[in-house]
């Protein structure tokens, strides 16, 4: 499998090999995620970032994803500093989680795992992961909590855009934009939530996301869509706009 984004490295984090590892902070800890327009989502964080976000979808060989639009073209993330931190109200679960992620094993146990190309890993200085005794430090409880708590919600996001998907609530969208310098450009291939698809579906379909606990994040999405105007006031931007790729009506399966 491919590693996620800003991944190079993963693997498991073991008592005997790195009983001497220890966690510091990057002076730049965002840095690895400047040229990153788009940052994966978690349904359960909609409602927290809506106000600074926009939230769309990428389209899927399985289930669409979930995800945090952050730059209007490719190599560019107007959130993060000169200093690489956040410049925004919400920072997405998904940096505050890296180097970290749980590893899934075949026949066992999931397992956390650390992406070992991240420079904050070292066995000199910084916060222990273990304590002499090989019992696990608080670093090492508080990354495991992040971890698992991310694929708790991982897995909820994949059933929610699978359950919109299989709806046929998407439709594709691209974000056009025109740059300081006057260079027009264009974000292609998102998609949003078509609200005529939303207010067409039956009683029993409002009832099954209803019962899911979806209705509350789709509207959180189509309220997030007003914060595009936040990735041109980054860049103090003259325009940004999205507009529909397929007619009104028509939905992306």
């Amino acid at each position: 499998m491919p590693n996620p984004l800003f991944y190079k490295n993963v693997i498991p984090l073991s008592t005997e090999i790195h009983k001497n590892l220890k966690f510091s902070t990057k002076s730049q800890p965002l840095g690895f995620a400047r040229d990153a327009n788009l940052i994966p989502a978690l349904v359960d964080e909609f409602d927290l970032a809506l106000d600074d976000l926009p939230i769309a979808f990428l389209p899927a060989a399985d289930v669409p994803s979930a995800v945090f639009v952050t730059g209007l073209k490719p190599g560019m993330n107007v959130f993060i500093s000169k200093d690489g931190l956040w410049d925004g109200k919400y920072a997405p679960a998904y940096l505050r989680r890296y180097p970290f992620i749980i590893g899934d094993v075949e026949g066992g146990d999931p397992i956390l795992c650390v992406d070992d190309t991240y420079e904050g890993l070292n066995e000199k200085e910084g916060e222990p992961f273990f304590t002499k005794t090989g019992e696990s430090e608080e670093t090492l409880l508080r990354a495991l909590s992040i971890s698992q708590s991310y694929k708790t919600s991982a897995d909820r996001t994949d059933a929610f855009t699978k359950m919109l998907h299989e709806m046929g609530l998407f439709q594709s969208i691209s974000l056009d934009a025109v740059m300081p310098d006057g260079e027009k450009t264009s974000v292609h291939g998102l998609m949003v939530v078509s609200e005529q698809a939303l207010a067409a579906l039956s009683d029993a379909d409002l009832g099954k996301l209803n019962a899911a606990g979806f209705l509350k994040p789709i509207y959180s999405h189509l309220l997030s869509l007003r914060s595009i105007s936040r990735l041109g006031q980054q860049l103090d931007m003259p325009s940004v706009a999205a507009e529909e790729s397929v007619p009104a009506g028509e939905t992306v399966q």
